[in-house]
């Protein structure tokens, strides 16, 4: 077998992006270009290369094992369109998240067409265990049974006895003797402790302090309330667990990301089987929610699979036992000792030190690993920092409000250590009502165009919400100089808790819950000091009882968290921020058995970043867009680089690539990424790679387009896929 040089390909990238192909053909780089074949046999790269000879005759289908090329985008020649999903009829071998084309034909980021487009509510008290409920923001085809237009698509507990990841080579990693020891859902277990041995059972996935002896998990009393939805679309869910042991758990949005671990075929989830859009939990009507083993009775829909449940990854647990797991925020993965090629980091906190009380902490735990990074305990400064809710905003700072009091801690989570007093601060303002509630960043700019990004809270005890403006002068010290807003609705229902910041144009608007039944709408650009408006025209009632979560949807609609009706409310907005349906917006009901009174309601509690609107618009802007290339056919294909064309502007915008390559297109959705190339050319067979395995059947590359600033977006003009047939069939 003859193979071509990895480093001569590569030198002429350049040449042949210049040069460019037919799209979507396994074209010869002789298109235009001198086309190299030689071979390297310990696989090392020369100090330059040397052509030797087979210059090759065709553009595509040569016989000869040579050098192949495919170019997409408008600066190939001939220029082609990028492909997205939204056409018609869409391409079948097409991703893109959060990205659109411009005029120009190029890729960019754009928000609005991001795909994961759900609202992961907790809630807090379903069967006094604590679940999560999964909705999606999408109107149904036709209306549910129950005239809803949109409904509930999944429930999950929120914890798993079964822990597991994929390491580096894409193998599970899980306790092999970790299993329910006998865990009934909705009730208590009798007996020793779970885990009581540190390794067997119902253990965490790690834990603070680490160590080999690992802590059991609460099978009841979790409570959970906040949720963070990743860049993947995976959700992360704090349990609260008063008097109890918190923890974190992260679910999987995609059956892709599912980890197989009960020998049964296939990934038993959660669905709505039935279609009704509310998921069924109790199909056997034993006042208990349902497993993997419950035989469904009267033709409902097995619909809930607790414990059970494959797409629940892993528990973490943090910080000493009643300390109460309030605070939950996501940023960029941690480089360096735990490198990620997409997944978010959480940052999860404690609300206090422990039962004796004292300040809270915050835990970095990794997306990929599960495993606490970074330990922060919080300084006092002013109060004891008893943090409520957290959030972090582009420059990777942290700001978590103090629910009772005016004080607002915040800490610089790309410090070497962000533990150090130095690396943290506190801001204060004198209250109207009783302190703070949710928290939100936005996107303000200064009048020169500076990025400066506020943060808002709801106003618990008033009616309203307060913003902070920050000074963005490039000091951590700077940042405690700001200047403070606060804002009342006149003649309205009162108590502002959880707050959510959209990101129209010209103005975006801050919509905070009032748990009376309402949500209140407010200009991002206020003024500083007190000001006032009117709730007739800027309140909007959700006809509900508790509205506790207030979340902006992908689509910029607006939702409302409802504990008391156990439901949640669709506010359909125009572009300008009008609310279209406010005389009758949409309800989705979450309670499943609404007869039945002995077992717990939902009664949602969600006030965090539920929709992951925040993290994709203010923490890290972030869109994707995927191709997946088919080799040789019944050949194998040996990848070799990618290259591609892009505007970024340095310091703000980024576009880098990640790559994975199976035998088979089943195989290719579970397949690992290498971590990302940061610029073009990108060498397959190298580090940041090398994609493996190689050769292999099909690649699968996915461009990531980030911005530091939403105004500015990078832009993709085209790639260059590069490979070569290798002789043989296998």
């Amino acid at each position: 077998m003859k193979r071509t040089t990895l480093f001569g390909p590569l030198v002429a990238l350049a040449l042949v992006a210049a040069a460019g192909a037919t799209p979507g053909c396994s074209c010869s780089a002789t298109q235009g270009v001198p086309h190299f074949d030689g071979f390297i046999p310990d696989g090392g790269f020369p100090d330059g290369f040397n052509p030797l000879g087979d210059a090759g005759v065709t553009a595509c289908g040569d016989n000869d094992p040579s050098c192949m090329v495919t170019c997409v985008g408008p600066t190939c020649s001939p220029p082609s369109q990028f492909p997205l999903p939204s056409d018609s009829p869409p391409p079948s071998n097409v991703g893109a998240d959060g990205v659109n084309r411009d005029p120009n034909g190029y890729i960019i980021l754009d928000s609005t067409h991001a795909a994961f487009d759900y609202l992961w509510i907790a809630d807090d008290l379903n069967y006094n265990v604590g679940l999560v409920s999964k909705v999606s923001t999408k109107p149904a085809p036709t209306p549910y049974p129950n005239g809803q237009k949109y409904g509930e698509v999944a429930r999950y507990v929120t914890f798993t006895c079964q822990s597991a990841v994929r390491d580096s080579n894409g193998n599970v990693q899980q306790n092999p003797t970790a299993g329910k020891e006998g865990i009934v859902l909705g009730t208590t277990p009798a007996g020793a402790a779970l885990c009581a041995d540190g390794h067997t059972g119902c253990c965490s996935w790690d834990q603070t302090p680490s160590g080999a002896t690992h802590i059991g998990l609460n099978p009841a009393q979790n409570r959970p309330s906040r949720t963070a939805v990743d860049f993947n679309g995976d959700v992360w869910v704090a349990n609260r667990a008063f008097g109890y042991q918190q923890s974190v758990t992260k679910i999987a949005n995609s059956m892709n990301d599912c980890i197989e671990r009960n020998g049964i075929p296939g990934i038993q989830t959660s669905s709505d089987v039935n279609n009704d859009g509310i998921i069924t939990t109790d199909c056997d009507g034993n006042n208990l929610p349902d497993d993997a083993s419950t035989v469904c009775t009267n033709g409902r829909a097995h619909e809930f699979y607790g414990l059970d449940d494959e797409c629940i990854l892993f528990t973490t647990t943090y910080g000493a036992p009643d300390s109460y797991g309030r605070p939950l925020a996501l940023g960029p993965a941690m480089t360096g000792p735990d490198p990620t090629a997409s997944a978010s980091d959480a940052w999860a906190g404690t609300w206090r030190a422990g039962s004796g009380g004292g300040g809270g902490s915050f835990y970095r735990i990794s997306g990929s690993t599960g495993k606490v990074l970074q330990v922060v305990p919080l300084t006092t400064k002013t109060v004891t920092p008893n943090p409520y809710g957290a959030a972090i905003d582009s420059f990777g700072i942290l700001w978590a409000p103090v629910e009772a009091t005016g004080a607002l801690y915040y800490f610089d989570t790309n410090a070497a250590n962000p533990a150090d007093p130095m690396n943290q601060g506190v801001v204060t303002e004198t209250l109207t009502g009783s302190g703070f509630y949710g928290i939100a960043i936005d996107g303000y700019k200064d009048a020169g165009g500076n990025l400066i990004q506020q943060v808002w809270m709801g106003n618990v005890g008033n009616s309203g919400a307060y913003r902070y403006r920050p000074v963005r002068n490039g000091t951590f010290a700077g940042i405690g100089t700001g200047t403070w807003s606060h804002v009342q609705f006149t003649g309205g229902v009162t108590q502002g808790r959880g707050i959510g910041v959209d990101n129209r144009t010209p103005t975006s608007y801050v919509w905070v819950a009032l748990d009376g039944g309402a949500i209140g709408k407010i200009p991002f650009d206020v003024m500083d000091g007190e000001q006032t408006f009117a709730a007739a025209t800027n309140v909007f009632s959700t006809k509900q009882a508790g509205t506790l979560g207030a979340g902006v949807a992908i689509d910029l609609d607006i939702w409302g968290i409802n504990q008391g009706s156990s439901s949640a409310t669709h506010f359909s907005v125009d572009p300008m921020g009008n609310v279209l349906n406010a005389a009758s917006p949409d309800q989705v009901t979450l309670d499943d058995n609404p007869t039945n009174n002995a077992i717990s309601k939902p009664q949602p509690y969600t006030y965090s970043d539920f929709t992951g609107f925040g993290l994709r618009n203010f923490t890290n802007p972030h869109g994707t867009y995927d191709w997946t290339q088919t080799g040789c056919g019944p050949m194998r294909t040996h990848w070799i680089g990618v290259t591609w064309d892009a505007e970024t502007t340095p310091g703000v915008t980024a576009v880098t690539m990640k790559a994975r390559s199976a035998d088979s297109t089943a195989a290719l959705g579970s397949a690992l990424f290498t971590n990302p190339y940061l610029s073009s050319p990108a060498d397959l067979t190298a580090a940041p790679g090398p994609v493996s395995p190689n050769p292999s059947g099909f690649l699968d590359v996915e461009f990531i387009l980030t911005t530091t600033d939403k105004s500015v977006t990078p832009k993709l003009k085209s790639f260059n896929i590069i490979w070569e047939c290798v002789n043989g069939i296998g």
